[in-house]
């Protein structure tokens, strides 16, 4: 019998799932720019995680990043 594995946090969606709400207690470009610098990560980079795309359409302002 063949059992198939499913790897469902194999897609980082999926296993970002927690990021589905806004939680990093910034709520300005300006901020979340300062934040990004601080941890080393380009605004491209953010903008590809769950976290950003699940919550453009939900924070006016970060459409503005």
């Amino acid at each position: 019998m063949n059992m198939l594995t499913i790897y469902p946090d194999a897609d980082l969606s999926n296993a970002d799932w927690t990021k589905q709400s806004w939680d990093l207690g910034i709520d300005n470009v300006e901020d979340l720019r300062a934040w990004l610098k601080r941890q080393g990560m380009t605004v491209a980079a953010f903008k590809a995680l769950p976290v950003y795309k699940l919550n453009v359409g939900k924070l006016k302002w970060l459409e503005d990043l």
